[in-house]
């Protein structure tokens, strides 16, 4: 799989990130992002995801502040996993890793599960890599905060890569794309930046949009028409949408603009618990009662 496409999941980190809050509003997207992508060796994916549920449950013992999301893709490599893990600041992603360093290192009994782990999950990952990215507040629009990202079930990433010294320029053009949407009073986009700092060539962004069905996509599809006319001509007509075409060619680098389309996977996920709480239903199911599941045994009889 074309590894640029691993770039593009950083986007999404931004689900897991935020401090605790009680009537506050609804964090927003985190400032700090790490991205871990694994390549599964084929035929190990469900063994791997087993694997995955028992560190979870040891990282849940321990008490750990090591919360992340795991994304599975919907198109392409279907052997690779990327977990996400948000911070408000480095310092912050720092004191996380150090904790669970103690946690599980003072404790022999979790110290040597965690080895065993290792030991049964290393030899199914072909390739494992992180990187890390930052928040860019002002090349998003309208953001979605964590209530509304905790309903996300897809997010649609695309990763642009910047050719040497256009940094400024691309800035300029996603704000006029902005301030085009704005004028235009487009409401049914929301999109978030991040750049990449470390672990990609330098000069990658991310724009990622989120749905919470693949019906959404199909939606927004049919308003594309009418919605981009109203942005060509708030953004200033044909003259100017042409001269950003040229201009385009010019800011990004050849093969730019890949988009990837992936989904959450619960199962290898342990989300923050204020995230968990906005959509409870889906994070933290209730087990089925004892009379629910004989009445499902018993629809199964011939």
């Amino acid at each position: 799989m074309n590894r640029c496409r691993a770039v593009v999941l950083l986007g999404a980190a931004l689900l897991l990130a935020a401090p605790a809050f009680a009537q506050e509003p609804p964090p927003g997207a985190p400032p700090v992002l790490r991205i871990s992508v694994e390549d599964i060796k084929p035929g190990s994916v469900g063994t791997h995801e087993k694997q995955v549920a028992s560190y979870l449950a040891l990282w849940e013992r321990a008490k750990v502040p090591n919360y992340r999301l795991g994304l599975t893709p919907v198109s392409g490599d279907t052997n690779q996993v990327v977990y996400l893990e948000a911070f408000p600041s480095y310092a912050e992603m720092e004191s996380v890793d150090k904790k669970m360093e103690d946690a599980i290192g003072s404790n022999p009994v979790w110290q040597a599960e965690s080895d065993q782990l290792e030991r049964q999950t290393g030899p199914m990952h072909a390739s494992q890599r992180s990187m890390i990215g930052v928040f860019r507040a002002d090349l998003s629009y309208q953001p979605l905060k964590m209530d509304g990202v905790a309903k996300a079930r897809y997010f649609n990433m695309t990763t642009s890569r910047l050719r040497p010294g256009r940094g400024a320029d691309y800035a300029e053009y996603v704000k006029q794309l902005n301030r085009a949407r704005e004028k235009a009073q487009i409401a049914d986009i929301h999109t978030a930046v991040y750049q990449v700092v470390t672990g990609a060539p330098a000069g990658t962004f991310v724009t990622f949009t989120l749905n919470r069905s693949l019906s959404e996509i199909d939606d927004s599809r049919k308003n594309a028409e009418a919605r981009n006319k109203a942005i060509d001509e708030a953004i200033g007509g044909e003259t100017v949408v042409k001269q950003r075409a040229e201009m385009a060619g010019q800011i990004f680098d050849a093969g730019s603009g890949e988009s990837a389309l992936y989904s959450v996977n619960r199962k290898l996920s342990r989300p923050l618990p204020q995230f968990a709480a906005f959509d409870a239903d889906y994070w933290t199911p209730k087990p089925a009662s004892p009379k629910a599941l004989a009445t499902k045994k018993d629809e199964k009889k011939p």
